[in-house]
């Protein structure tokens, strides 16, 4: 690597970073693909760390105030997982989390139920919007509580 490869991946780094908020190994993965060496790469992360431009504990933070309302707790957690974010952070965000599931499923539930009443749909239909809510990370349990199965 030379000093010139190096400078064009802080710049590139910090090109990446001025669009939105990235996770090291976001920031680290659009670099390779760019065609920087993984010795310029590394370079570049330690340059743009040493700013503070990337964090992955507030990234996780700031991911999970953000999305809390509209997202499960499960679903959350599988979103930074799948960024790399370390478990540690993944919990220390999640744990930041007041009220768990309960602002979101009900968000779901409006969304799902389109504008019809709980109360008149059949067991049949509830059961579908169970199962809707369950893939998007809900918990049977507070599933059941909510809509009443």
């Amino acid at each position: 690597m030379d000093g010139e490869e190096l400078l064009r991946a802080q710049k590139k780094a910090m090109s990446l970073l001025g669009y939105n908020d990235r996770t090291e190994w976001e920031l680290m993965d659009k670099l390779l693909k760019a065609g920087f060496s993984e010795e310029a790469v590394n370079g570049a992360i330690e340059y743009v760390k040493s700013f503070h431009y990337i964090d992955d504990e507030r990234y996780a933070m700031r991911f999970a105030d953000i999305y809390h309302k509209s997202r499960s707790i499960n679903r959350l957690r599988q979103d930074l997982a799948k960024r790399h974010i370390p478990e540690k952070y993944i919990c220390l965000a999640l744990e930041s989390i007041d009220g768990g599931d309960s602002e979101a499923l009900e968000k779901e539930i409006q969304k799902v139920m389109s504008g019809k009443d709980l109360d008149c749909l059949e067991y049949n239909e509830k059961q579908k919007i169970a199962a809707k809510l369950y893939r998007k990370g809900f918990s049977v349990s507070d599933i059941r509580k909510r809509i009443g199965l």
